[in-house]
């Protein structure tokens, strides 16, 4: 035999093995290929399997092809087809190794499979966050507009309350009151930007603002709330703190009433401190550190970066009210803010936090003005139109959001109101009476205010379908109030209203 002819050989048939056998299963003859070499005994001794043969051996025609057969043998495991053909006193079993044919195969069919679960896990996942998008919007929105209402008799009956004969220190308490009003307020609206902030799509206001205020509050609040549970709170300025900065107040206030709340949490007796401590000056910025110290239970080393992650929380002997967002919160703020928290702490004397940020100074800054001048620029301004009172249609259903309505605008001593709580008696009244403006709230009973107000602009009668209209909304999710200017309204003012912009707005709109 050539050489070539034996290595051509050796190659194909290096997958191939073959057993001579009689009809009564003995092996007659065999190669040496991947099987063990067998001679003068029966099939069956090689492998299990063969104990099929006996039921066929005598009744086999052709050929018999058995696919994907495992063989296990010298602790290997073989995928082969087998096939049994009939020679004239014998029967040639045909053995073909598709080992790595079969592995193959089923590596792509799982690949295939798994790419299509992939897919499908993919689309549930898709449907799952849409969902729970819709209902997060949803609750939002309800939320809300649930809030709003209360929130806007608490912030204008407060400067109401403001604009009375008060001691010292009931002005103080005012003063302090109005100033959380407006954090609430601003935190009400950021609670719609919720997946905004989710998405890091957050963005940054950058103003100016009295830093010196923000602190003094600061000091005021936790000075009263420590005090509750028996702990002490101080607070410390280094350094000539400049009073007016650049940056985002909200996040800001976030960021340290988030930690010093913490703070008084994990603090069960001794002391909770704010330090704010220049650092340096340079080129019209200030980096200014704030530091929150406290003497509470410590954190251990090795939870000192998991605290920042969401809903995590320290095991405290039981006292785990909260979310655990806190300080996740100040670590995403922060990160937004270009800067980074940082702790040290040891177990069972207490813990700091702290963290530096570089703020703008402004070259010049706008005073604002007091809200009393404001007010009275504006009653001088508006009883300078005209010498007879304007007439006024309140469209309001919430008794408290009528009360307040009424104490602004009357106090002007500038307009003749007239009330009702339900949309479907609004055409009624501009037809039989003649209005100067209409102010309208837009969720109301039995027809919504901005479908009123699409009728009004439908109205065949100039002096009825000209009259301005302002909306009172708290429903301004979503871009709403371009839809409500869309359907008729000359402008929407957003619960809880600020005075100053109400009458504003009344008075931008008055002919």
């Amino acid at each position: 035999m050539s050489s070539f002819k034996k290595y051509s050989q050796e190659f194909i048939t290096k997958n191939l093995h073959f057993y001579l056998v009689d009809f009564k299963g003995l092996v007659v003859d065999s190669n040496a290929s991947f099987m063990p070499r067998v001679v003068n005994k029966n099939i069956a001794s090689i492998h299990p399997f063969f104990e099929c043969f006996s039921s066929f051996a005598d009744s086999l025609e052709k050929k018999i092809v058995f696919n994907c057969v495992h063989l296990e043998t010298n602790e290997k495991l073989f995928i082969t087809d087998v096939q049994f053909v009939r020679k004239e006193k014998e029967v040639l079993v045909v053995i073909q190794d598709f080992t790595q044919h079969y592995t193959t195969y089923q590596e792509v069919a799982q690949a295939r499979n798994e790419s299509i679960i992939n897919s499908e896990l993919i689309v549930l996942k898709n449907k799952e966050l849409q969902e729970r998008e819709e209902f997060k919007n949803s609750f939002i929105q309800n939320f809300s507009h649930e809030l709003r209402n209360p929130l806007t008799s608490i912030i204008s009956l407060t400067k109401l309350l403001a604009e009375t004969d008060l001691i010292g220190p009931q002005k103080e308490m005012i003063n302090f009151l109005l100033e959380s009003n407006s954090n609430l307020k601003l935190m009400l609206e950021d609670v719609l930007s919720i997946s905004t902030i989710a998405s890091n799509k957050l963005q940054l206001q950058e103003k100016a603002f009295n830093l010196n205020k923000l602190i003094n509050l600061l000091e005021f609040t936790y000075t009263a709330k420590a005090k509750q549970i028996g702990v002490e709170f101080s607070l410390k300025t280094i350094g000539k703190i400049p009073k007016i900065v650049e940056g985002d107040r909200l996040r800001l206030f976030q960021v340290l009433t988030n930690l010093l709340d913490n703070a008084l949490k994990f603090t069960e007796e001794g002391s909770v401190s704010l330090l704010v401590s220049l650092n340096q000056t340079r080129a019209n910025k200030a980096n200014i550190r704030f530091l929150v110290e406290d003497t509470g239970i410590g954190i251990p080393e090795k939870d000192q970066e998991s605290i920042f992650e969401s809903f995590k929380q320290l095991n405290n002997g039981g006292k785990t009210d909260g979310t655990g967002l806190g300080l996740a919160i100040v670590s995403g703020l922060l990160q937004k803010m270009g800067s980074k928290i940082k702790v040290e702490s040891v177990v069972g004397k207490g813990t700091k936090f702290f963290f530096d940020i570089t703020f703008k100074i402004p070259l010049k800054t706008k005073k604002t003005a007091v809200s009393k001048n404001i007010d009275k620029e504006l009653l001088s301004a508006i009883k300078s139109k005209n010498i007879k009172r304007f007439k006024l249609l309140i469209v309001e259903d919430d008794e408290q959001v009528q009360t307040v309505l009424f104490k602004v605008l009357i106090n002007t001593d500038c307009f003749y109101i007239d009330l009702i709580n339900d949309g479907s008696k609004v055409l009624q009244e501009v037809v039989n009476n003649s209005y100067d403006l209409i102010l309208m709230d837009v969720n109301l009973p039995n027809v919504l205010g901005n479908h009123v107000a699409r009728l009004i602009r439908d109205f065949p009668m100039d002096n009825i379908n000209k009259i301005p209209i302002i909306g009172l909304t708290a429903n301004v999710f979503n871009n709403q109030e371009k839809g409500y200017i869309k359907d008729g309204m000359n402008a929407v003012v957003s619960k809880p209203f600020d005075t100053e912009n109400l009458l504003e707005t009344i008075l931008r709109h008055l002919k």
